[in-house]
């Protein structure tokens, strides 16, 4: 399958995930990672669906705040994570941050 084609998937899964979400606030990460999308890469519990997306399991709670704030920013260009991060708020992204994080 080509890269753009799996890019595209992506972002639709996204798209359709978050459209699907529960309204109301989210009652813990893994709800508000379901609700923003985030699992449709990263899986529910930070194992990344696919080779071409990272993990998040693991990594360190502080790191994947700063990255995506950056992502927020544009300070780091990724366009599929900009569509996705571009409007998480702080508070957002501290929760998501503590899901995956350790």
């Amino acid at each position: 399958m080509n890269t753009s084609k799996s890019i595209f998937r992506v972002a639709l899964i996204g798209a359709v995930l978050s459209l699907c979400a529960c309204s109301g606030e989210p009652v813990d990460g893994g709800a508000l990672a379901a609700e923003k999308g985030c699992i449709a890469c990263h899986g529910a519990d930070g194992k990344a669906i696919a080779d071409i997306y990272p993990n998040l399991n693991g990594q360190w709670e502080r790191y994947l705040r700063l990255q995506l704030k950056a992502y927020r920013s544009e300070k780091r260009a990724n366009p599929i994570m900009y569509g996705m991060a571009k409007d998480l708020t702080d508070e957002e992204i501290r929760i998501l941050a503590a899901h995956y994080g350790r």
